[in-house]
């Protein structure tokens, strides 16, 4: 996947996105477009802060595990000593078999779903979660 600062390089698309109401009087974080083809996938990562991902067009799989799950995840976190903390895991969640290595996120305990377009998710600032295109897709995000 590649990552690339689509409104910050044409402000007057984002000038077209309404702000969630769940995020007023909040600071926010640049928003952010990410568009992807079938099977773009994120690694299983958690990030600093609370997220709002809102689901434009096309599918989207996600995958969410406690923080209870993180020694099962074989995550990594960096950045630990200061609000901007984000982790990082190197197990690919939809393997099958996973490797002898991470067997044990096999069973770490997790809940899934399934975006639409006019869905919208919160994702709780430190929870891990992976997701998968199951179509091309466009979704925003709002990290507060």
């Amino acid at each position: 996947m590649s990552q690339h600062h689509l409104l910050h390089q044409h402000p007057a698309l984002q000038r077209l996105l309404a702000v969630p109401p769940h995020t007023l009087g909040r600071p926010l974080s640049p928003t952010n477009v990410w568009i992807g083809t079938r099977g773009t996938v994120t690694s299983l990562h958690s990030d600093p802060s609370d997220n709002l991902l809102c689901q434009v067009a096309g599918y989207k799989y996600i995958r969410l595990y406690g923080l209870s799950e993180t020694p099962k995840l074989h995550a990594t976190t960096l950045r630990s000593k200061n609000t901007n903390s984000f982790g990082t895991s190197p197990v690919r969640v939809e393997a099958d078999p996973l490797p002898t290595a991470h067997a044990s996120a096999a069973d770490a305990a997790y809940v899934e779903t399934i975006l639409a377009p006019g869905d919208m998710l919160f994702i709780p600032k430190s929870v891990w979660h992976y997701v998968r295109s199951l179509t091309t897709s466009v979704s925003v995000n709002y990290w507060f």
